[in-house]
């Protein structure tokens, strides 16, 4: 079982829009479509059994539209696993997020350097109390972006939310935190927090971290808390499946990094 934690797809009608935007601001091209159909030939090629859709709102005027879209998505397809979007400025923050557990959806995406909010600070509470301990939580942790903007979800910060929240399901994509990797290791290894591999792996153009210093923070974190995920349509999925696999991890704790991680969190049916 192969489970991609870490993709972004959107509505047929704004996904190119909504990608060349995504191009422009990291700088990178995409390697498929943004859509439905795009991640399942890719998920098709590169052996992928499920992928979780991440969305993030921008404005709270998209919370409710995307639920309602990733929510179809995942009724109609159960090789989704379907994240829903939540906003800061959200003014029913509490009812949406039970109107998504009855929507089937997991949890929710957050992105701070596009929302614009710091991890720790007190108006954030309200989400992550609604959340529970049954909603997952995934932040964008670091940041890709060249030359290096100023970083609102830090390692620190996230420790310090789950000092605050220890029930809380979180995942801290980018392996802690994209280019934060000092910070990751002082504050979030060992940790009751998930990491994503997602657009983590050294590629030519993006090699800000070895493959041994990777495999060591996996270790050091366990095993047990660490996912596979690609950032798809930002790589491949078939060329990451083959990079994580051949990092030289055993295979039982490859298996856990690969699908049963996620299944557990996500409280996917594997069978």
């Amino acid at each position: 079982m192969i489970i991609d934690t870490h993709v972004h797809i959107f509505p047929e009608k704004i996904a190119s829009k909504a990608l060349a935007g995504l191009e422009q601001q990291y700088g990178v091209s995409a390697c498929g479509e943004a859509t439905v159909s795009g991640i399942h030939t890719s998920m098709q090629a590169a052996g992928v059994d499920a992928s979780v859709i991440l969305s993030v709102a921008t404005t709270p005027a998209q919370v409710e539209s995307i639920n309602n879209w990733v929510a179809e998505v995942v009724k109609t397809d159960n090789s989704f696993i379907g994240l829903g979007a939540m906003h800061p400025d959200y003014p029913d923050i509490e009812n949406e997020i039970q109107r998504m557990r009855e929507l089937g959806l997991k949890g929710i995406k957050l992105h701070s350097e596009f929302q614009h909010f710091i991890p720790d600070e007190e108006r954030m509470f309200r989400i992550y109390e609604a959340l529970g301990d049954d909603m997952v939580l995934v932040f964008h942790a670091g940041d890709e972006v060249i030359p290096v903007r100023e970083i609102h979800t830090t390692p620190i910060r996230l420790s310090n939310v789950l000092d605050s929240f220890p029930e809380l399901k979180i995942v801290a994509a980018h392996l802690g935190g994209h280019r934060c990797w000092d910070e990751v290791e002082s504050h979030l290894l060992g940790k009751n927090i998930y990491l994503d591999t997602a657009y983590v792996y050294p590629v030519p153009g993006h090699e800000h971290i070895t493959l041994e210093r990777m495999v060591n923070m996996i270790e050091a974190h366990g095993f047990e808390r660490v996912m596979f995920g690609t950032d798809y349509p930002f790589r491949d999925q078939g060329q990451e499946v083959n990079n994580i696999r051949n990092l030289g991890i055993d295979e039982k704790h490859m298996e856990m990094i690969m699908g049963t991680n996620a299944a557990r969190l996500f409280n996917f049916d594997i069978s």
